[in-house]
């Protein structure tokens, strides 16, 4: 009976511990060994796969560009289309062609590499017989963060005789509208023609001046200056009055941003300040919370 008791002890043990050794080394294993793997396979096949791909789509391109260049170089120069700064992008193209190896007639790749440094030498330019017309590049050239020509105390564009454009956040302007902002008549500004370029003026000219010649008519003042004020101003070449919504903002002072009558992410009437602050930052009204303290 003591023999059979250990007999059987002994192969429960030894089965328990089979399995739960199996289990751990396994799993630690198995980790361990798709870890190298990935990695080492990962690399492989990245460098094999990467440069094998490289090569064919580089070569694919290189082979499509290179006949459909060719073909389409010798036509342009045969057509002589390449006459103004109009063809910048074209130039640009067919030296781009050039630099990856396609292979033009020597005669059009002279021409095409003296096109090419006459578009990066110069502004404007345009050939006739017996003249060529030529303007140099603007010596300054101003851009917001959007890649807008803009500039707040000068020229957006600036040539070296004096002439520019004056543009505020991409609209042109009226070069005194910056050169003497502080001076800028409201009145001036409302009586523009154009809608964007009153818009940039109200901004240059601030909104504060704006708002002491404008009809201005309170909706709702939530006595925040923070909140603000919905009101209604009636401007020229408008025939409703504009709803607006006007507050203070601790970085850029005192702002006025149009606002919908009825907002569509509710659908519900914008009847009051925080109704506005609401749809200006895209909340429903019944979920709004204005923040304590704003940068």
């Amino acid at each position: 009976l003591r023999d059979q008791l250990r007999d059987q002890l002994r192969d429960q043990l030894r089965d328990q511990l089979r399995d739960q050794l199996r289990d751990q080394l396994w799993g630690q294993l198995g980790d361990q060994l798709r870890d190298q793997l990935r990695g080492q396979l990962g690399d492989q096949l990245g460098d094999q796969l990467g440069g094998q791909l490289g090569d064919q789509l580089g070569g694919q391109l290189r082979g499509q560009l290179r006949g459909q260049l060719g073909d389409q170089l010798e036509n342009k120069f045969l057509q002589n289309s390449f006459d103004n700064q109009y063809n910048v992008a074209w130039g640009a193209f067919y030296v781009f062609g050039h630099e990856i190896g396609v292979e033009y007639k020597a005669e059009n790749m002279a021409l095409l590499l003296e096109w090419g440094r006459l578009f990066k030498s110069v502004g404007w330019w345009a050939p006739w017989d017996g003249i060529c017309f030529v303007s140099d590049r603007p010596r300054k050239v101003s851009f917001d963060d959007g890649r807008l020509l803009h500039n707040e105390i000068g020229k957006a564009v600036e040539y070296s005789d004096g002439w520019g454009v004056s543009a505020w956040h991409g609209v042109r302007v009226p070069d005194h509208w910056i050169s003497d902002r502080a001076n800028l008549d409201p009145n001036e500004v409302i009586k523009a023609s154009n809608v964007e370029q009153r818009a940039a003026g109200a901004a240059i000219a601030g909104w504060p001046k704006m708002l002491s010649v404008l009809k201005a008519k309170t909706i709702d003042d939530s006595g925040d200056d923070d909140i603000g004020q919905l009101i209604e101003l009636t401007l020229p070449g408008l025939p409703d009055p504009g709803r607006f919504l006007k507050a203070t903002c601790p970085r850029n002072g005192i702002i006025v941003e149009g606002v919908p009558r009825v907002s569509d992410i509710d659908g519900l009437p914008i009847n009051t300040a925080i109704a506005a602050q609401a749809w200006r930052i895209g909340d429903p009204q019944s979920e709004y919370a204005h923040p304590p303290r704003r940068t």
